[in-house]
C-alpha cells in the first residue's frame, strides 16, 4: 500500500470515528434501536393477545402480566420511566413478523426460541427468562395418566406454534397414534376440546395452566399429565444486526436476576446502596463502569429494582402464589436453589 494511499484509507477511518454517535452507529447510517426509542420516548413491546398471568389487559385497559413487567423494565432502563411502554398484541407468527419488519423494538411473550427462528428470521434471543416444556391437558375421567395411553387419541393444538413438529416427531418415534386437530387460534382450540372436538389439548406447560384455571368450567375435572416431550425455552427476542441493544436488551434481564440473587427488591432498593457488598454496589451504581458500558446512566438497574422489582416479585406477582395461576418456581428458580436461572456475572 503506498503512502499516499495509506493515508487517504487512515484519514477516511478516522472520520469514520469521529462521526459515530454515542450508541455506536454512524451519523451516515441507520439509527439504532435505542436511538429510535429514545427519539420516539417509548418502548414498542409486541406480547401474547391475552394470556392469564403472562400478558393480559385489566379492565382499565392496563397491560399486567410476567412478559409484560419485562418490557417495563427494559423501558425503566433506557427511558426511566418503566411506564413510557406500548404494547403490540398479536398471535406468535404475527410478533415475530413484526419484529423482522422493525414495527415493534423487541418481542416478550411465549415464543419458543428455536435455531429456524433465529437463523431463518434474522432474530436474536438476549436469555431465556422462563424454562417450559410440551404437556397435555385432558379430562380426568379418560383415565390417562401417561403417555402411551394417547395412543388413538385426538389432540387439539394452535397452529403456527412448535407443537405442531414436536407432537408428530415424538409420537411418531414411539409409535403412539393420534388424530392431530389443528385450531387457528388459542381461543378456538379451547372451544374444540370443550366442545367435544379432540380428546386432549397439547401445548406449553404453562399456557395448559392457564386453560385449566381460568377456561375450563370446573377445572378439577381436568388434569394435566406429568410428561413433557419438549424443552421450550422462552425470552425475549430482538432484531439481529444491533449489538448494543441486544445487550441492553440482555443486561436488563440479568439485572432482574442478579438482584434476586442478592436479596435486593422494590421494598429495599435504596437502603441496599448502603450495602458493602461489591456486587450490590456495582448493580445499583454505587461502583459506576456497568451503565457506561452499555450507554446507559449508571442508575439504569436500580431504576429497574425501584419500578419493577426483582425476578421472584415479578414471577410471583404474576405466575406465582400471588397471581391467577399459583405456579412453582421449578426448572424457574436460581440456581442456588436447584433452578436453572442465574444471571451472567455484572461485572
Amino acid at each position: 500500500m503506498t503512502g499516499p494511499f495509506r493515508c487517504a484509507v487512515l484519514a477516511l477511518a478516522l472520520f469514520s470515528m469521529l462521526v459515530a454517535d454515542a450508541d455506536g452507529q454512524t451519523g451516515t447510517g441507520p439509527a439504532s434501536v435505542l436511538q429510535a426509542v429514545r427519539a420516539r420516548g417509548q418502548l414498542r413491546c409486541g406480547v401474547s393477545t391475552g394470556l392469564p398471568g403472562f400478558s393480559t389487559r385489566t379492565e382499565a385497559g392496563r397491560w399486567v402480566g410476567f412478559d409484560v413487567a419485562y418490557c417495563r423494565a427494559l423501558a425503566a432502563a433506557v427511558l426511566g420511566d418503566a411506564e413510557r411502554v406500548e404494547f403490540v398484541p398479536g398471535l406468535i407468527q404475527q410478533g415475530l413478523t413484526a419484529l423482522v419488519a422493525a414495527e415493534i423494538d423487541v418481542l416478550s411473550r411465549n415464543a419458543t426460541i428455536t435455531l429456524r427462528r433465529v437463523a431463518e428470521m434474522g432474530l436474536h434471543p438476549i436469555g431465556v427468562y422462563y424454562f417450559d416444556g410440551q404437556g397435555f391437558l385432558l379430562r380426568a375421567s379418560a383415565g390417562v395418566r401417561a403417555l402411551h395411553q394417547l395412543d388413538g387419541r385426538s389432540i387439539c393444538y394452535q397452529s403456527g406454534t412448535t407443537a405442531e413438529d414436536n407432537l408428530k416427531e415424538i409420537f411418531g418415534a414411539r409409535r403412539i397414534a393420534f388424530t392431530a386437530v389443528a385450531a387457528a387460534s388459542f381461543r378456538a382450540m379451547i372451544d374444540t376440546f370443550i366442545g367435544g372436538g379432540c380428546d386432549a389439548i397439547t401445548a406449553d406447560a404453562s399456557t395448559l395452566a392457564v386453560i385449566q384455571i381460568t377456561a375450563l368450567p370446573r377445572p378439577d375435572d381436568f388434569v394435566i399429565l406429568r410428561q413433557h416431550i419438549s424443552k421450550e425455552p422462552f425470552g425475549p427476542l430482538v432484531r439481529d444486526g444491533d449489538d448494543r441493544w441486544q445487550e441492553i436488551a440482555r443486561w436488563t434481564l440479568m439485572a432482574l436476576i442478579e438482584a434476586e440473587e442478592l436479596g435486593v427488591s422494590s421494598v429495599n432498593v435504596e437502603a441496599m446502596t448502603a450495602s458493602e457488598n461489591p456486587r450490590i454496589q456495582r448493580l445499583l451504581g454505587v461502583i459506576p463502569g456497568l451503565g457506561e458500558a452499555l450507554g446507559l446512566d449508571r442508575d439504569w438497574a436500580r431504576r429497574i429494582v425501584a419500578q419493577v422489582g426483582n425476578y421472584e416479585e415479578i414471577f410471583q406477582a404474576n405466575l406465582g402464589m400471588r397471581g391467577p395461576l399459583k405456579l412453582d418456581r421449578g426448572l424457574n428458580e436460581l440456581w442456588t436453589r436447584g433452578g436453572l436461572l442465574f444471571a451472567f456475572p455484572l461485572r
